[in-house]
């Protein structure tokens, strides 16, 4: 890679790094070709300097791309010391001092400071691998975060982020006093295994029901398990009785957990987690917020690349309201609309 100024570059040149505006808008991705109407947008945009591929670089995947980036990495950094402390705060909870919260903020701060927006978190939390010895940490911390950006995508009102990001970080985090045998067992739970995995809410109420936190932190954690349609647990309540940002809990709680490795499966690509919310329906997690959420996540995905079941690869050029899970590939200069193929997914990001 290499940096040139933006107006030293010309037509052909090709972007080795996404690139954003002052307001941290996304104005190109990565491995985008350079015409003279989108340099002159960029110049319009006042952006000084580009990262440009070598042309050995050309034709790299996002993946390798992306942790070959000094962004990349100098974020790595600032996660795992981000994850240290989290740890070490919750970690607290069963020896009587009071929870920090206000040091639980600070630690999203420091994340949401190291990247340029809540699309690229996603992209990047995707993109990493979790330390097997702290999955359950990694999912809370990342719940939280993902709690605040999503609240932000479907118009939470800006002084409920704090509290919904304190629920996020919170509301699994009973999980730490399950037995990690039963927590991480790769074959299928039996009944009772599974009716002990559903007591990590009360465990988790243990926790915190004496600490200094907002009492929706309290709900979100009784509640987050709960549906819309009655099928879900600890009290089978309906949508009309469940908090709403229990709702937008369990939407983060199942997106994050099918995203990153389980000890019983490997990571689903996002495709594959939006078809399960799909197939469970959109009602059952609250039609309006999980469609919203689960639009803004698939449009991230325009204009990368992806492998199929049948062993093809190709660009994604287009997503489909109807069938969010089934966007148009463009492979070998042909188009392939996934919904006039069911037997086709997407199963891996390239």
């Amino acid at each position: 890679m290499y940096k040139l100024s933006v107006h030293s570059v010309k037509p052909g040149m090709v972007l080795y790094d996404d690139v954003y505006n002052e307001r941290k808008e996304l104005l190109l991705k990565s491995n985008t070709e350079l015409t003279a109407d989108k340099i002159k947008m960029l110049i319009a945009e006042y952006v000084d300097e580009l990262t440009l591929a070598e042309p050995d670089e050309l034709g790299m995947t996002h993946y390798k791309h992306l942790h070959s980036s000094d962004h990349f990495q100098e974020f790595n950094v600032v996660y795992n010391q981000c994850l240290v402390h989290f740890g070490k705060i919750l970690r607290t909870l069963d020896t009587g001092l009071n929870l920090n919260t206000d040091k639980l903020l600070t630690l999203r701060d420091d994340i949401m400071c190291s990247v340029m927006n809540g699309e690229q978190l996603l992209d990047y939390l995707y993109n990493m691998m979790p330390n097997e010895n702290e999955i359950t940490y990694n999912h809370c911390f990342n719940c939280g975060l993902l709690c605040y950006v999503f609240a932000q995508w479907c118009g939470f009102p800006k002084q409920d982020l704090d509290t919904i990001t304190l629920c996020g970080f919170l509301f699994d985090i009973g999980k730490t006093k399950i037995d990690s045998a039963l927590l991480w067992k790769p074959d299928k739970l039996s009944p009772e295994e599974y009716q002990q995995m559903q007591h990590h809410i009360h465990l988790g109420y243990d926790l915190i029901k004496n600490k200094k936190v907002p009492p929706r932190v309290i709900n979100v954690m009784i509640m987050h398990h709960e549906r819309c349609d009655g099928t879900g647990y600890p009290a089978r309540l309906k949508a009309d009785r469940i908090d709403p940002y229990a709702m937008l809990a369990a939407i983060t709680d199942t997106y994050e957990a099918m995203t990153h490795p389980r000890a019983q499966r490997l990571a689903l690509t996002p495709f594959q987690a939006i078809r399960s919310f799909e197939e469970q329906g959109f009602q059952k997690y609250g039609a309006y917020n999980t469609k919203k959420i689960l639009t803004r996540i698939a449009n991230m995905y325009v204009d990368r690349y992806v492998a199929l079941n049948n062993k093809i690869e190709g660009r994604i050029t287009e997503i489909h309201e109807d069938a969010l899970s089934r966007p148009t590939i463009f492979s070998k200069n042909v188009f392939l609309d996934l919904r006039q193929y069911p037997d086709l997914e997407i199963i891996r990001m390239v």
